[in-house]
């Protein structure tokens, strides 16, 4: 192709044109790909100008002849400005599913578009290709509504083979694949479980991964043919070795989030397990193996040499296994401490001992150390003895109880912190009370700053007590609002006085809004959220750093940001900063009973509004608050 065979096919090009090598380029590799592809050259530049360079010849037969010329056309279109829109969005969204677009309003199609870089060529000093496929349903909201319907499958009593074929049908559905493939573990290889679509494509995926080695990922990417490209997704669900694989053709990776495909796999084990059971023991162990399922707990069941017989779902989902065969820390990948973060030996390991010593426990906290995580554990082991009295087997339950523990460590540094905290003032206000009445029965005139420091205590203490009385409120649902509409250019401009003109005035840049801004709000709240902000940037920024407040629109709310100069904080801080008693890194360097942010929140939340945190460990920290824009009162 070059700029001179404008009637080759997918050779049509702007009036620009390509040089040569690029036409060459793009003919011998894009042309003939089954995949729709655009190539595009967009430069990083603020003034450069982008263009759409060619379409190959799968891209005009999907988008047909009106949208193909209007693509290419010169001058601008609403097609064009979509597809560059779409690049923007996707560069705005890293990690994130594409979103679909229409290219034209009129015939209502939508298309999703993968964009991947290529090295610069002749004149095109930044190609992207555009890879296009059409939009027909969200395919990570499809696998959620199946993960739904397969977390009940292992308790059907339909036929096996029925109900597999039912599931690869719907796993082929909402994979939008024309072929897909469930393999089960087998010894050293894989069988084939169940399949669906194109019977000579699903038939080519089993020979393909029936001896293969499957990586240790979860989700990888194999050829269908060897020396071709990948063009196979595989997404192991257990291992290694894996329970199974499920297998299907996909041009592109697939659209679901990294968490719906861990849920998807999850949900496939556990129906593979269930089958294997169903194929390989009684009818009694099923029954048992429903009954299991259905307690709200996770359920162990082992014998007396320490072999795992059964264990639910909700077993499974703690300790992150898929095959737990034998108790030990040889065969499972956390190690066992006490409440206080100690760890305990082998022997002294609650299972280990049950079964060494026949000891059972109840209700004992444990902690399960995974390395980066650890979960807390309340266990009770009993054991299960037969008709003559002898134990044959040990029932363990264990319930996750790690989200209360927390609160509780929280809960009690709360009072411990506001115990304090409200005993603070205390001290020295009733100091300068007795000051003042020693001057009063002296006859002497009562010192003025002795009054006014009292009074400071006074008004400490006030805020503690309502900060109390807000949280109350909050969790009572009596939290009211007198909303008005208000100018929060004045607001803010009332609300950063006082820090203007105290002690650390030299810190604080007010950025307020050129224009008048109105919104519907109770001004003292909004005023006590705002002044909570500036009060935690001036304490946790860095010291003599600037702490910048700023007024602005974007779109239909109001954005009140207030950003320090500080050491940030890290993900796991930020998870947690808007609940109740945390203090994060804040009770490293000072008390705080941890609910400014708490109650900030559910302010703003009962305004209509949003209060979002931008931060990294080692740079600044960006609390912005947005308020919908409006004079009228509701």
């Amino acid at each position: 192709m070059s700029p001179a065979n404008n009637d080759a096919p997918g050779a049509v090009v702007q009036t620009s044109g390509m040089l040569p090598r690029a036409g060459q380029v793009w003919v011998s590799i894009y042309e003939d790909l089954p995949q729709p592809t655009l190539l595009l050259d967009i430069p990083d530049t603020a003034h450069s100008t982008r263009s759409l360079v060619a379409l190959n010849r799968s891209a005009r037969a999907l988008l047909g002849e009106a949208l193909s010329s209007m693509l290419l056309g010169s001058e601008s279109s609403e097609a064009r400005d979509a597809i560059f829109t779409a690049f923007d969005q996707n560069h705005a969204r890293p990690g994130q599913p594409p979103a679909p677009f229409a290219l034209s309003h009129e015939s209502g199609a939508l298309f999703r578009a993968h964009f991947t870089p290529l090295p610069a060529i002749d004149t095109l000093d930044a190609p992207w290709l555009c890879l296009m496929h059409p939009y027909q349903r969200d395919q990570d909201l499809a696998l959620q509504e199946l993960i739904s319907e397969l977390s009940a499958l292992h308790h059907e009593r339909s036929d096996l083979d029925a109900l597999g074929m039912a599931v690869a049908e719907r796993l082929r559905e909402a994979l939008n694949t024309p072929a897909v493939a469930l393999l089960a573990a087998e010894g050293e290889r894989f069988a084939p479980r169940w399949r669906s679509g194109d019977a000579t494509l699903s038939e080519r995926l089993v020979r393909r991964l029936r001896n293969a080695e499957i990586p240790a990922d979860q989700l990888h990417h194999l050829a269908l043919e060897p020396g071709d490209a990948p063009d196979v997704c595989v997404l192991n669900l257990g291992g290694p070795p894996a329970h199974g694989v499920l297998s299907w053709i996909a041009d592109i990776p697939p659209d679901a989030r990294p968490t719906t495909l861990s849920l998807l796999a999850t949900a496939l084990d556990l129906l593979l397990s269930t089958a294997y059971i169903r194929e390989s023991y009684s009818e009694e162990r099923m029954r048992l193996r429903a009954v299991l399922e259905h307690v709200p707990s996770a359920v162990l069941l082992f014998d007396t040499e320490g072999k795992v017989v059964m264990y639910n779902s909700r077993a499974q989902a703690m300790i992150g296994h898929n095959r737990w065969k034998h108790l030990g820390p040889a065969d499972h990948p956390f190690t066992i401490c006490d409440i206080d973060g100690n760890e305990l030996p082998e022997e002294r390991w609650p299972l280990v001992r049950a079964v060494r010593e026949g000891v059972g426990c109840t209700n004992e906290e444990y902690v399960l150390d995974f390395g980066e995580v650890r979960r807390n554990v309340l266990m009770t082991i009993a054991p299960v003895v037969d008709e003559s009295g002898v134990t044959r087997l040990f029932l363990a339950s264990a319930t996750d109880v790690t989200e209360r523990s927390a609160r509780d460590r929280r809960k009690d540094e709360f009072l411990s912190v506001a115990s304090h905290e409200l005993r603070s003032p205390l001290t020295p206000l009733s100091g300068f009370v007795h000051l003042a009445r020693q001057q009063a029965e002296m006859g002497k005139r009562v010192d003025p700053e002795v009054l006014r420091r009292a009074e400071s205590q006074v008004h400490r203490l006030r805020r503690l007590v309502d900060a109390l009385l807000d949280m109350s409120r909050i969790e009572t649902g009596r939290l009211r609002l007198l909303k008005k509409p208000t100018s929060l250019r004045a607001l803010l401009k009332r609300i950063a006085e006082p820090w203007l003109n105290g002690h650390e005035g030299h810190r604080i840049i007010l950025q307020n809004a050129d224009e008048a801004v109105y919104a519907v709000i109770d001004p003292d709240r909004i005023e006590q959220v705002i002044s909570n902000l500036i009060d935690n940037a001036l304490k946790h920024g860095r010291k003599e750093g600037k702490v910048q407040v700023r007024l602005h629109t974007a779109t239909a709310h109001a954005v009140i940001s207030v950003r320090d100069e500080g050491e940030g904080m890290s993900e796991e801080e930020v998870e947690q900063i808007f609940e109740r008693f945390y203090s994060g890194a804040a009770s490293r360097t000072t008390k705080s009973m941890g609910l400014g942010l708490y109650i900030s929140r559910q302010i703003i939340e009962e305004h209509g509004g949003l209060i979002e945190i931008e931060t990294a460990p080692g740079s600044s920290t960006e609390v912005r608050v947005l308020l919908p824009l409006g004079r009228d009162a509701e």
